[in-house]
């Protein structure tokens, strides 16, 4: 039966839940690695969050009335952000995966977007052929590291404010070149924290959880941030670029843990950050 892709609906989210629980559970266990996704509800929860969102479009491919596949792209900033994608386990290979990114990039051009960006995970061999192929190019090796627990809260540490959003983006802006500004207010709508370091002015930003960035003034900033953030929630990692070897070192030297290498990859016009950042599940 041909595929066919049309918008996903709330009736679909359990269904692409469990999609999206057992295919990144099946490519991580199968090259022993841990899931992204502890179980199908939290999966199913992640699902409804982007699937309820007006500024996430989010895809599904059907074969009749049911789904097999999904994608998401998030228009919270001056680039489109793509994930998480997933194919039901025994359609893969069945060409859902290119009619969704050949459908995403049509959207999010049509949106007037140029610029789309994605994390993919390294030892994926089957996304990493077709994200090249149509049109991504590998820019940013990223360790998703697990943040130390149990240490000590840095003074200047805190949980943001609205009020902080906008010294947020400035720091984003001279960083990656580019505004993230509505990630702030959609990751504060979905009661997902930002954290700062501030020392009479923003040091440092983190937003939490897997779907979060984070950027800073210098490789230190971002270290004593990040120990913060351990140290305040449980459960935190990021996505540290493991070019910033003086980054990653600070962090391996300050306990924390590599769980796999992800790489950050880009469609359209992109420019290397140029200052101490940490990538997002998105980009």
């Amino acid at each position: 039966m041909a595929a066919e892709l049309r918008q996903a609906t709330a009736a679909d989210v359990p269904e692409l839940g469990r999609i999206l629980y057992e295919a990144f559970r099946d490519i991580a266990e199968s090259h022993g690695f841990e899931p992204d996704f502890p179980n199908v509800e939290f999966a199913t929860a992640v699902c409804g969050l982007l699937v309820a969102r007006e500024d996430v479009y989010s895809a599904a491919t059907y074969e009749g009335d049911r789904p097999r596949a999904s994608t998401h792209v998030n228009y919270w900033g001056d680039v489109a952000g793509i994930g998480p994608v997933s194919v039901d386990l025994d359609a893969q290979g069945g060409g859902h995966g290119k009619l969704m990114m050949l459908n995403a990039i049509e959207h999010s051009t049509q949106a007037g977007y140029a610029m789309i960006r994605l994390m993919q995970d390294s030892f994926n061999m089957r996304s990493l052929a077709l994200y090249t192929a149509v049109g991504f190019d590998v820019r940013e090796p990223c360790a998703e590291m697990d943040l130390v627990a149990g240490g000590v809260t840095d003074p200047a540490f805190r949980v943001a404010t609205p009020a902080d959003y906008i010294h947020m983006d400035e720091l984003c802006r001279s960083v990656y070149g580019v505004s993230r500004f509505g990630e702030y207010d959609a990751m504060a709508s979905s009661a997902i924290p930002i954290y700062v370091l501030d020392r009479g002015g923003i040091l440092a930003y983190k937003i939490a959880t897997g779907f979060g960035h984070g950027v800073a003034r210098s490789d230190a900033d971002m270290v004593a941030l990040l120990g913060s953030v351990g140290a305040y929630a449980t459960g935190e990692h990021a996505y540290v670029p493991v070019r910033n070897a003086n980054l990653y070192r600070a962090m391996l030297a300050a306990g924390h843990r590599n769980r796999k290498i992800m790489n950050m990859m880009s469609y359209g016009p992109y420019e290397d950050p140029t200052g101490t950042f940490v990538a997002s599940a998105m980009f």
